[in-house]
């Protein structure tokens, strides 16, 4: 009597019908990821800003002078500076009283960018637009409001859906909402 041999591995064939499964399961389910994963994004995106326009508020309480948020319209770019021509491409000789504020109070300027593909969207009109092409969307006042009433829009390039920021001007209260998608079903 022989006992018959034992396999101890799997076939070219196996491994090859194994993989194929893989991808089609992959195939599968890679469109409905990418659409919970660009919602996020844009959520995130709207945090951010959330934030940076607390940020922007808080440095106005503190230093009891105005700072504005602009922003490059069409692109994920935006600043956080002082609300003075010095930081907003103006000239630096006009007052030597503000130079000698601009001394005793450190300003703050930042910029940051969001997530890839999430953009600003900014109606005609909203506000200024610099020389270097920020356009401003917030001012914060040193009492905590803001100059007006002001209203932006993140959106993706892809089919997730907006989201509209606004900030009060009486309370400089922030709230995020879904706006409706273009072209919706």
């Amino acid at each position: 009597m022989t006992r018959p041999a034992v396999r101890s591995g799997y076939t070219l064939i196996e491994v090859l019908l194994v993989m194929a499964i893989l991808v089609s399961f992959a195939a599968i389910a890679m469109p409905s990821i990418s659409a919970m994963y660009g919602d996020i994004r844009v959520k995130a995106a709207a945090d951010q800003v959330r934030g940076s326009w607390t940020e922007c508020r808080a440095y106005s309480i503190d230093e009891g002078r105005p700072y504005r948020f602009a922003v490059q319209p069409n692109t994920g770019k935006f600043r956080i500076a002082p609300d003075s021509p010095e930081s907003w491409g103006g000239s630096s000789g006009d007052s030597s009283a503000s130079v000698s504020e601009d001394t005793a109070l450190p300003s703050h300027t930042s910029e940051g960018e969001l997530p890839k593909s999430i953009v600003f969207t900014v109606p005609d009109g909203l506000g200024e637009t610099s020389a270097d092409g920020w356009t401003t969307v917030v001012t914060f006042l040193p009492d905590g409001s803001c100059a007006s009433d002001r209203e932006i829009t993140l959106s993706a390039d892809d089919d997730t859906s907006p989201i509209v920021i606004r900030v009060r001007a009486m309370t400089g209260a922030v709230s995020v909402r879904n706006a409706p998608k273009t072209g919706g079903k």
